[in-house]
């Protein structure tokens, strides 16, 4: 029997832009999956649109009382999932599916494959694939991210941030556990957690960073200038804090 996967979907005032056709047709040849789609305090009319994705009885949905950012919704969304009970695996999703849905099989079929392998992670690598529809602003500050992520954790990892991650119940306890330091670049966060409960060459042996086959633009980006100037200063308080 496939082990079970149960995935976080954060939403943030989502009302025009979630695609509930895909999900329900993603489900419908890949059973082993679930998910957990958490409204993060929206304004809008999301909170009503993933109560009738949750007729569907390997979805359900959770609602925030206040908007607490990206960060917060995913650990809300995780800790609720471990708390039920799982005997498989659990990870994240971008609600907008500029990552599709076929890529989660692809780090599933990771996980399952290789006996040592607890964590794997989407990369946007336009180095290794071309094919990626991406733009130039987001290349940028991806590749200078990834520069300083390495600086900071010194470890070989490409891309931190890419929103589509998979774990087993044992890297989520130790991930998701505690508050984050920054809603943006929680995931940084993740692998210092990591770092800190096995060490450095955990992350070479026992996580994955698989590359994106596809990547879509589905328009404009909830991202802001002003939310990347903000960037360097959350990531210097991440480094203060976690390099102690």
């Amino acid at each position: 029997m496939s082990k079970s996967c149960t995935i976080i979907i954060p939403c943030y005032n989502e009302g025009n832009r979630i695609l509930s056709n895909e999900f329900l047709a993603f489900l419908e040849i890949n059973n082993h999956f679930s998910f957990v789609f958490v409204d993060d305090g929206s304004s809008d009319n999301t909170f009503s649109i993933l109560q009738k994705l949750a007729q569907h009885s390997k979805i359900s949905c959770l609602r925030l009382d206040k908007n607490k950012g990206k960060a917060e919704a995913v650990r809300h969304g995780i800790n609720h999932t471990i708390k039920k009970g799982i005997d498989g695996y659990v990870g994240f999703l971008d609600a907008d599916l500029a990552i599709p849905l076929e890529e989660l099989e692809r780090l599933y079929r990771k996980l399952v494959g290789s006996g040592d392998v607890e964590f794997v992670y989407s990369s946007k690598n336009t180095r290794l694939n071309h094919n990626l529809e991406t733009k130039f602003k987001r290349v940028f500050v991806g590749r200078t991210l990834s520069k300083m992520v390495k600086w900071s954790l010194k470890i070989d990892v490409y891309d931190t941030q890419c929103g589509c991650k998979i774990m087993t119940k044992k890297v989520a306890e130790i991930s998701f556990k505690d508050e984050f330091i920054s809603s943006w670049l929680f995931d940084i966060e993740i692998f210092w957690r990591l770092i800190k409960a096995y060490g450095r060459n955990y992350i070479s042996t026992h996580t994955s960073e698989i590359p994106l086959q596809k990547l879509l633009n589905r328009g404009d980006s909830k991202v802001k200038m002003g939310d990347l100037i903000r960037l360097p200063m959350e990531f210097l308080k991440i480094h203060q804090f976690y390099k102690k």
